[in-house]
């Protein structure tokens, strides 16, 4: 999958996205000062997170995802989560 960037969204995603990203600081935060030595970039975290959030809707999971990545979350990370949950 190629690089997904905020820009390239409609400005209420972007609204959205940024909305979010302020929610979802303090899960990032936890998730980045959390290491597992067995999950490299955190993806296992992201993923439960992201389909928590999502309920495995595939658009809903690309907004809390790139709300995730805006929070500062380890765009790695989430990019394995996306792809290991599609």
């Amino acid at each position: 999958m190629a690089q997904i960037k905020l820009e390239n969204f409609d400005a209420l995603i972007i609204k959205i996205v940024t909305d979010l990203a302020k929610d979802f600081r303090p899960v990032v935060d936890k998730i980045e000062n959390t290491k597992i030595k067995t999950t490299k970039n955190n993806y296992a975290k992201y993923m439960g997170f992201i389909q928590e959030m999502s309920k495995n809707n595939e658009a809903t999971m690309v907004i809390v995802g790139l709300a995730l990545i805006k929070a500062g979350a380890n765009y790695n990370g989430v990019k394995a989560a996306w792809d290991a949950l599609k």
